[in-house]
This record gives structure tokens, C-alpha cells and sequence, in this order.
């Protein structure tokens, strides 16, 4: 604590609810900060010690102050996309499911892709996967990849599956589903690996696109109230540009990023050294994949899932051969 001649704070904020979740002391009026941490939590004649001739003095006027919230598994640069996709994650209905793709068409440039998603069938009335028949008549033109909530799953339409050249006699890759119908044609619906047949041929992003997203999610992470996020599997594109606005004073929220584990060898590449990052930017640890998950059934089980006893589930690609497992 200062006496007059130590360090000033950069910010008090007073007149607030504080929230500490200290059960010794769950409240206080006001907080000091310097730098980038919080130096004093207490009443404002306490924290107002810290104040000096350039410390900036915000009045919350009773409001209640809480600490940023974290959250532990985002994938940050897509969800900014997702805020300017189809966003069809409370569809309750099949009907309101297509009514929001064909309302999305209305608002991209003729020749993009429709992207987005986190649908989920059994939010609806009837709960039964979507299949191309009920996008194609309001798609005609435009290639569409549509991802389940969980991310293990995603629709195409046919315009994406023609374009990709997925038909009925094209094999299900290692780690991956494609879901077809009683003739063997492909439904639209893809498991995990799959989904990949159609992700590879979609346009990559352009630098002004992808920083862009960024900003969106900086935005509405800002928005929550959330301060800091695991990005969990960033592309070496979403890395770099992590590093590009951390060095010009950008970056909003933390970001701890958790790149591939098949992807490791990037990291050099993107000029990570030792004592490499900062509070606003870290790079740790490694993410891989061993399976799907429960909603798309891919989820590994030693028994066949109740509901779909044809499968057990999905080993990624990332775990094939499974007598290569134990040798890495």
C-alpha cells in the first residue's frame, strides 16, 4: 500500500458491489489496479490510498463488480465466424432449422459457402438427424456444411457433397462416417473424419476474414464478461495472428491456445522460443483426439450404444492403427 511517495494505481473503481469470492471477505466497495493486476480489494477510503495525480477513478454507482469469467474450451476464431453464420443452435423444429438456412441465404454473396451450425436434433419435436433433402430445396446453389453443437457432427448439402465428389461409392475414411440411406447414397450427414471430405475443399480464410472473426470474438467475449479463454486446437493462421495483435496492444481477452498434438512441429515455425507469451498471450499445451462424442454416437464404448447398435462408436484418425497407440 502506498504512503505517498510508492506506486499509484492506473485504475480504482468505486461505489461497487464487489464480489471477491474470499469467504473471509466476500465484499468490498472498491478495486486498485496496476498494470495488469489487482493491487487492493477493500472499502474506498482503504483502496483510495492507492489513488495519484494520473490514476483514472471510475464510479460503478452501486453495480456489482465480479472477476472475469474464464472459459476453458472455445474454439475462438471460429466462433467469431459463427456470429456471422447461420446460427442454428435453438432451433426447436426441423421446419425452423430450414427457415433459418433459407433466411441466411439471403445474406451471403452468391457463390460462398453457407457455414455454421450448432444445430441439435434432439432439441427438436422430432428428433431425428437432418438429411440433404430438407436444405437442398432452399440451397439449390450454394455448397452448405452445417456442424452439429458438438462439432463431431455436421450436414451437406448436395451442391457440397458434388462438389467434393462424395457419392455412394465413395469410402468412409479412417475415423469417420459418412451416414447413408437404404440405397447406400450418402444422407448429407457426416461423423468426425468425414466431415473433413468436405472441410478440405471449402475456400480458406483470407487474412482480412480471419482478423475480422477475431475481432468479433474479442467483442463479444468483452460483451460476457469474459476475460481470458483456452483456445483449444488454433490453426498456426489463428496463432500468428494472436501474436500479431498481442505486439500492437489488441488483444482483448487472454488467450492460452492448446495447438494439435499432429500439429506440433508448427510451433517453430510460428517463432515460439523459450520464454515465449505474455498474460495476454500463451501458448501451452498439446490437444488431441481419441474419439467423438455422446450426441453423434461417436463416442468409443466397449458395447454398442442402445440406441444405434450398429456402432460402438469412432477411434479418430489420430488413433489408427490402434496397435500404433501404445508405440507413441
Amino acid at each position: 500500500m502506498p504512503t505517498g511517495n510508492g506506486p499509484a494505481a492506473d485504475l480504482i473503481l468505486t461505489q461497487a458491489e464487489v464480489w471477491t469470492g474470499d469467504s473471509g471477505q466476500p465484499g468490498a466497495e472498491a478495486v486498485a489496479v496496476l498494470g495488469d493486476r489487482i493491487v487492493a480489494v477493500g472499502s474506498a477510503a482503504e483502496v483510495d490510498l492507492w489513488r495519484g495525480r494520473h490514476t483514472q477513478v471510475l464510479a460503478a454507482q452501486g453495480g456489482l463488480l465480479l472477476p472475469g469469467f474464464n472459459d476453458a474450451h472455445v474454439h475462438f476464431i471460429d466462433g467469431g465466424l459463427q456470429l456471422d453464420n447461420a446460427d442454428l443452435k435453438d432451433s426447436a423444429t426441423a421446419a425452423e432449422f430450414v427457415r433459418r438456412v433459407a433466411a441466411h441465404v439471403k445474406e451471403v454473396t452468391p457463390g460462398d459457402w453457407i457455414l455454421g451450425g450448432g444445430w441439435d436434433e434432439k432439441r427438436w419435436d422430432r428428433p431425428v438427424l437432418p438429411t440433404k433433402e430438407i436444405i437442398d430445396p432452399v440451397t439449390p446453389d450454394l455448397p452448405v456444411l452445417l456442424h452439429r453443437c458438438d462439432l463431431h457432427m455436421a450436414l451437406a448439402n448436395s451442391v457440397a457433397l458434388r462438389l467434393a465428389g462424395v457419392m455412394a461409392a465413395t469410402p468412409d475414411p479412417v475415423g469417420g462416417t459418412i451416414v447413408r440411406d437404404s440405397r447406400g447414397e450418402p444422407t448429407g450427414i457426416l461423423k468426425d473424419a468425414a466431415i473433413g471430405c468436405i472441410a478440405r475443399i471449402i475456400p480458406p480464410l483470407t487474412a482480412k476474414r480471419r482478423l475480422r472473426a477475431l475481432n468479433r470474438a474479442l467483442e463479444h467475449a468483452a460483451s460476457l464478461g469474459v476475460t481470458s479463454v483456452q483456445h483449444m486446437n488454433p490453426t498456426s493462421e489463428d496463432t500468428n495472428l494472436y501474436m500479431e495483435l498481442a505486439e500492437k496492444g489488441g488483444l482483448t481477452t487472454r488467450i492460452y491456445a492448446a495447438q494439435l498434438e499432429t500439429e506440433w512441429a508448427q510451433r517453430g515455425a510460428v517463432g515460439i522460443r523459450h520464454g515465449f507469451g505474455s498474460s495476454l498471450l500463451r501458448l501451452g499445451a498439446l490437444k488431441g483426439f481419441s474419439d467423438g462424442s455422446l450426441g453423434s454416437a461417436t463416442a468409443y464404448f466397449f458395447e454398442p450404444y442402445p440406441d444405434a447398435p450398429d456402432t460402438r462408436g469412432l477411434l479418430t484418425d489420430e488413433m489408427q492403427p490402434r496397435s500404433a497407440i501404445f508405440e507413441r
